[in-house]
């Protein structure tokens, strides 16, 4: 079995609250939509997780809630440290939990973006709710697909 990862960036989140801490800001409802959107899309792909490592903040948590009923039995650890983090505390995190099967990590940008161009050396634009698949074979990584929610039809 291949080690698959996907890094996923959190749904639409609102900025219409003012005097909420950017932790605690929520998702609108075009991030609602397209977490539901994404977690089918996970589902016909055959892209669903054994393991999600999701960041503390509010808009994180509730795109995990709105691919819940894709996301049955599996392990959800929310980690603090994913809320905003460089490379280095990113990879820390993932340090060993990328056994055989797929691990999700669902955090913010430019984290995503920053992680995926330090595994296979790609740049590629990770708008809100996007997921991207990466393998491992050989001790290489490698893209296999990007889901973006307004490239799906």
């Amino acid at each position: 079995m291949t080690r698959r990862l996907i890094v996923m960036r959190h749904a639409e989140s609102s900025s219409e609250h003012r005097g909420l801490l950017d932790h605690d800001r929520t998702l609108n409802t075009q991030g609602q939509r397209d977490a539901c959107l994404i977690g089918d899309a996970l589902a016909e792909r055959g892209w669903l997780p054994q393991l999600v490592l999701v960041s503390s903040s509010t808009r994180t948590l509730e795109t995990m809630e709105g691919m819940a009923q894709h996301m049955e039995g599996v392990r959800a650890e929310v980690r603090p440290e994913i809320y905003h983090a460089g490379i280095s505390t990113l990879l820390t995190q993932l340090e060993g939990i990328l056994d055989e099967g797929t691990t999700m990590i669902l955090g913010h940008n430019p984290g995503s973006e920053v992680l995926i161009n330090h595994l296979t050396g790609e740049w590629h634009t990770m708008p809100p709710a996007a997921a991207a698949l990466l393998s491992e074979s050989g001790g290489d990584w490698l893209i296999e697909g990007i889901i973006r929610p307004r490239e799906i039809n």
